[in-house]
């Protein structure tokens, strides 16, 4: 069963956590155990819980997204890739 959650507490939750909250009010929606009123609660809940998850992989996709790596193998951020680029022309 999923505990109850505020929606202000759902930013504080891990990518693992709201994913395994939003599947179990799946499931519990597409069970038809719960009630109308519960179902557009937890409805509500679980489009929260689905944009947090969507924004913390928007998120990592960014980071990942910035890893480089060097002319000689190392793995750098895109900005120090950059300043090496740029020195390398002066």
């Amino acid at each position: 069963m999923v505990k109850k959650i505020e929606p202000a507490d759902i930013n504080k939750l891990e990518f693992e956590e709201a994913m395994e909250m939003l599947n179990e009010i799946i499931q519990g929606l597409e069970s038809g155990e719960v009630r109308l009123s519960q179902s557009v609660e937890k409805f509500e809940i679980g489009s929260e819980l689905a944009k947090h998850c969507k924004k913390l992989l928007d998120d990592a996709e960014l980071r990942i997204n910035a890893i480089k790596i060097n002319n000689v193998g190392n793995i750098v951020s895109s900005s120090e890739l950059n300043e090496s680029d740029q020195s390398d022309k002066n």
